[in-house]
């Protein structure tokens, strides 16, 4: 894909994502690999379904901005994703309900079903780490830098899924908040 190509597709993954209600208007960020040195990324304090292709920001591994205005405050967690992971191409971070709570509940997914097993594969989880901080983009990093692992939940915060189009890394968000509910249901009717 092309840079303007990129630009689109990073625009659509989070109107989707949106419409899902995996992000609320102002929450979440998306990137997408342009290059071994430089992403494109969402813009902070943009509402996400108002984001023009222009909009995006370019950045350099080291987040300097290339073009565009103030890149997520979550840029260092895309980076260090990047810097760890030469497969990954596009990264979602959203805020999905099911996770939250199902998480905040001291539970963990079923990932039994057949949807995890074809469409997600490992999930690793981390702790509560500020926003937007060093410590959470290098401990994301870090649980996300073996390859079986596609998503990463981070403790009464979100997800961060990951993959080599931008349609994978929301299916698998979209898959992961489905099951979080599904298995939220079975603990409400004991199962």
């Amino acid at each position: 894909m092309n840079e303007q190509s990129l630009r689109r597709s990073l625009v659509e993954i989070f109107r989707l994502a949106y419409a899902k209600r995996l992000v609320d208007l102002l929450g979440g960020n998306a990137s997408a690999r342009l290059s071994s040195d430089n992403i494109l990324i969402t813009p902070t304090s943009v509402p996400k379904v108002l984001i023009k292709p222009q909009s995006i920001v370019k950045i350099r591994l080291d987040g300097t901005v290339i073009t565009g205005g103030r890149p997520s405050s979550e840029w260092r967690m895309h980076v260090g994703i990047y810097r760890v992971r030469d497969d990954v191409k596009f990264i979602l971070h959203t805020h999905p309900p099911n996770i939250l709570t199902l998480t905040q509940a001291g539970f963990k997914i079923d990932l039994t079903f057949s949807e995890a097993i074809s469409y997600v594969g490992n999930v690793a989880e981390v702790p509560y780490l500020k926003p937007g901080s060093a410590e959470l983009a290098e401990a994301v990093s870090r649980a996300i830098s073996r390859k079986d692992v596609t998503a990463v939940i981070l403790k009464n915060h979100g997800l961060v899924t990951v993959g080599s189009t931008p349609y994978e890394a929301l299916n698998r968000a979209e898959v992961l908040e489905n099951l979080a509910y599904i298995t939220l249901m079975m603990k409400l009717l004991g199962k």
